[in-house]
Order: C-alpha cells, then structure tokens, then sequence
C-alpha cells in the first residue's frame, strides 16, 4: 500500500475541529465543496485515542467539543507516530493534519492519513 501522508500535500486549510465539524452540522454539501479531499489542520481537544494492540494496525484520535461529544475523527497515522500519540491526554489541545474525507460512516466529518503537528 502507498502511504501517502498529509505532511507531504503542502500547507493544508487551518481550521479549528468545532468550526469543522459546525460546516459539516449546518450543511454537509457546502462544507464538502470546501475540504472535502483537501489537507486540513485542525485544532482541537483529545477526546479518545485508539491505540490497536500488538502494534498491529494504526492509532487513531477523536476530538470533541466542550461538552466532550466527539466532533473529528483522526485516522491513518503512521504507526511510527503510535508513540507520541500515547502519551496524549484526554482533554490535551493537539493540531493534525491530514486529508479530510467528509461524513464517513460517522456524524463526524473524518481526516484520513494524518499526522500530530
């Protein structure tokens, strides 16, 4: 499989998770126009982190809102990156890059092939 990852796209669209995941709330058509496909760098709060047993598979993160209801999923990190992404908190403020691929399978959008800024 290629790996292409996020860090190697170029500069990406900031954004923080709340304003993301509110594009995808208030209208999910527009708000694919937007970054759907694109590399985005969202900034939010640590709500969970996957970390797949055995070192098989890739970690995960969700960032939530205020309320702790998750808001972006964060998928395809490296599994190089397992290291710092366990030693992330809950409630810890991160940056990920990654390319955003809209609502899939979850109310949340999802970034794909990401990567901790």
């Amino acid at each position: 499989m290629n790996e292409k990852h996020a860090e190697r796209e170029g500069p990406g669209i900031t954004i923080s998770a709340e304003d993301l995941s509110n594009a995808y709330q208030s209208n999910e058509a527009d708000a694919d126009k937007l970054y759907q496909g694109k590399t985005v760098i969202v900034t939010g709060i640590v709500g969970t982190v996957s970390i797949p047993a055995g070192g098989v598979g890739r970690p995960a993160i969700v960032l939530v809102d205020g309320n702790q209801k998750p808001i972006v999923n964060c998928f395809g990190f490296a599994v190089d990156a397992r290291d710092a992404i366990e030693k992330l908190k809950t409630g810890q403020k991160v940056t990920v890059k990654g390319k955003c691929m809209g609502k899939v399978a979850t109310d949340e959008p999802s970034l794909e092939d990401c990567v901790l800024q």
